[in-house]
């Protein structure tokens, strides 16, 4: 990975994507890479996608904007980021051994974290009007975005997104937080890689913001604005099972990506502890412990102490063992 501390590519058109999946981004991106568009408005809409290898609705999205360009000039210029593209090529969300793409916008001393600092430099250069970063998810979600500002422009873009919105600065080193430090920024979660819907949304989120003249200063819809009390990490020894009667350590039930954005009282059961130890915590972003505020044991079952709201809630466990197995979340204000 040493030859990431070459500069990044850079690019004047967008080579012709059709055809090419995502997998694919190498034979034309050998590297990441940074491709300017000139639109009428100069000021640029900036667009990252394949920030993980895996999630393929930022390609997918830029392969329909290609498509529509051919028959629309284009409002205002574009500066798009193809990220991980090594991970892309394998189909992973990250190189094993290498950092996630999403966690090195703060400051670090790998070559992946220099590649973000280079990014945001010549990002901040060129003032964007907004930053868009594209991605799925692997649970049942709606599409939702994670915004870092109660700012009115930042609430209207999330609102050209998603009624359903995360204000959140966890976790920590995330691509649109970088950018929201000079302009408004968004991530956008579009549910499930490889799902039609999906990409039409993302394409149509990066369309809309592109036909924008200013912002309006207030929200286009009403949005469910949520803040992130914590981060639900599991045990890296602890066996999760998703099936009654199954042997493990924590068992969770079926049906627990279904609770993604749908209110959870206080008094109700999240899991089952099935053997001794405490598997699943819940640290804040700066990596407070929280979990007593959360949760309490009666017995084996873990129990909800207040009222929350999970969203990024899988039952992957490569995804829990990368990341983490979802968020608890309380209505702001």
């Amino acid at each position: 990975m040493a030859d990431l501390e070459f500069p990044i590519e850079r690019y004047a058109a967008l080579p012709d994507l059709s055809g090419l999946a995502a997998r694919d981004v190498r034979t034309v991106f050998p590297e990441s890479a940074l491709i300017a568009l000139e639109g009428r408005q100069k000021q640029p809409l900036f667009v990252s996608a394949l920030i993980h290898g895996n999630e393929t609705v930022g390609w997918e999205a830029l392969k329909r904007l290609q498509a529509w360009m051919a028959d629309h000039p284009l409002p205002r210029s574009l500066l798009i980021f193809i990220g991980n593209v090594r991970a892309a090529e394998r189909q992973l969300r990250m190189v094993p051994g290498r950092p996630d793409y999403n966690r090195i916008w703060r400051a670090g001393e790998t070559p992946e974290h220099e590649l973000a600092a280079r990014v945001t430099e010549i990002v901040r250069a060129a003032q964007p009007f907004a930053a868009i970063d594209l991605h799925n998810n692997t649970g049942a979600n709606p599409h939702y975005a994670l915004v870092h500002h109660e700012r009115p422009e930042d609430l209207q873009l999330t609102s050209l997104f998603s009624p359903n919105a995360m204000m959140t600065h966890n976790p920590p080193g995330t691509c649109s937080e970088a950018m929201s430090a000079f302009c408004p920024a968004i991530t956008a979660e579009c549910g499930h890689s490889g799902v039609a819907a999906n990409e039409d949304a993302a394409f149509n989120l990066v369309r809309d913001v592109l036909h924008l003249d200013h912002w309006r200063g207030a929200p286009d819809l009403p949005l469910d604005l949520y803040t992130v009390t914590g981060r639900i990490l599991i045990d890296p020894d602890a066996r999760m099972v998703f099936e009654h009667g199954a042997e493990g350590d924590v068992e969770f039930p079926a049906s627990l990506e279904k609770w993604n954005f749908f209110d959870r009282p206080a008094g109700s059961t999240f899991a089952r502890i099935l053997n001794c130890g405490n598997p699943v915590r819940v640290t804040t972003e700066t990596g407070e412990d929280v979990t007593d505020l959360c949760f309490v044991r009666e017995g084996d079952r873990l129990i909800l102490k207040r009222d929350f709201t999970p969203a990024m809630l899988t039952t992957n466990e490569a995804a829990i063992r990368d990341d983490c197995l979802g968020y608890l979340m309380e209505k702001a204000g």
